[in-house]
């Protein structure tokens, strides 16, 4: 009997261990439940305010990336200083974090709103960003393409801008990756990365040569950063982020006139291109080469006019080299088909600076 009840204790004993085992683990699982941020939104306008929590509901506490652009409280209220991006950051007691990305706008207006919500002339507006762009899946520009006549006539509409324009000839196309930076009119500067092709030995590389927007097969992945630099620090500092997606006209445009434009190297045009295998990245990277770039060791430290080639993937960080290409223009427009071809284009040319003027008022007016 005294052995069935020292039994009957032990197992008891036993039970209550492990009811506070688990009951421990249990506690101590939701102490260490995954912090996230919670938000209404990830904008918040200049001058305005926005609440942030988080999941668990505990104390926790928070930080800004930048003070100059965002602040916040003890108690997760974000506000507002100047146009950019932050990152805030939740830390509880026990070390774990949590971040968030909050983008300060500007004040909403009806142009701008109008030119966000649905593109107009080819050319919409992004309140996250501040810039804005062309989206080219869907843009009256993809109809006329390219040819080297437009250089003859950009200083009619105020457009002064370097370009890199790189040739190859890659399954039975030739195709040409340009890039441009500089001014776009009287009260814009931007960035540009063109994807452009045209049947291979199609035609010679006169002036008047036309390349078309690059079809929905030969659409690339491309991202690009803008950097502008500051004249009192002499740093370059972000004037916009376009996200790497797939393109064949992957542009940018900010408010705001240049100092100097010969060169535009004020102005550092960051990009990663995505190409269709690594035979066409290095068809690309001979021709950065011929066009004065130097080969990078790694993507992360690219020096200015350099690039980092990986398989498939190319890395460009330009800035100085103001007229570049891979192949020399031949100046013969003896060709009657092509020259009427190009005068066409030419005038599409004009009709767009056309637009583009009268939306370089929205700004003011917005």
């Amino acid at each position: 009997m005294q052995t069935f009840k020292r039994a009957m204790s032990l197992l008891l004993v036993v039970m209550l261990l492990s009811a506070y085992g688990l009951l421990a683990v249990a506690a101590d699982t939701q102490a260490q439940e995954p912090l996230t941020i919670v938000a209404p939104s990830d904008t918040v306008q200049k001058n305005k305010k926005l609440l942030l929590a988080v999941n668990t509901g505990e104390a926790v506490k928070w930080s800004s990336s930048n003070n100059d652009i965002a602040e916040v409280s003890d108690a997760g209220v974000v506000k507002g200083v100047s146009i950019g991006k932050v990152v805030i950051t939740a830390a509880a007691s026990d070390g774990r974090t949590a971040e968030f990305t909050v983008y300060v706008t500007r004040a909403k207006s009806p142009l701008r709103s109008l030119l966000q919500d649905r593109q107009m002339f080819g050319y919409q507006y992004s309140y996250k960003g501040d810039y804005f762009y062309t989206n080219d899946q869907k843009c009256w520009q993809k109809y006329f393409g390219f040819n080297f006549g437009y250089d003859w006539v950009a200083p009619l509409g105020k457009l002064d801008y370097d370009y890199v324009r790189i040739f190859f000839p890659y399954e039975g196309k030739d195709w040409m990756i340009q890039l441009w930076k500089g001014q776009y009119g009287l009260l814009f500067y931007g960035g540009e990365v063109g994807v452009y092709t045209r049947p291979e030995g199609a035609e010679s590389a006169t002036r008047f040569a036309h390349y078309a927007s690059a079809g929905a097969d030969d659409h690339l992945m491309i991202g690009a950063d803008l950097y502008h630099k500051n004249s009192k620090t002499g740093e370059y500092e972000i004037a916009f982020e376009r996200p790497y997606e797939e393109h064949w006209w992957c542009t940018g445009f900010i408010p705001g006139h240049l100092k100097n434009t010969e060169p535009c190297n004020e102005l550092r045009l960051v990009t990663h291109i995505t190409f269709k295998d690594a035979k066409m990245s290095r068809l690309f990277c001979e021709g950065l080469l011929d066009s004065g770039f130097a080969e990078g060791e790694s993507q992360d430290k690219l020096a200015e006019d350099s690039f980092y080639r990986n398989g498939a993937d190319v890395y460009v960080n330009w800035q100085n080299v103001a007229k570049g290409a891979n192949a020399i223009i031949d100046d013969d427009t003896k060709n009657g088909t092509v020259s009427i071809l190009g005068a066409v284009m030419l005038i599409m040319f004009m009709f767009s600076v056309v637009l583009s003027a009268g939306l370089a008022a929205i700004p003011l007016m917005g």
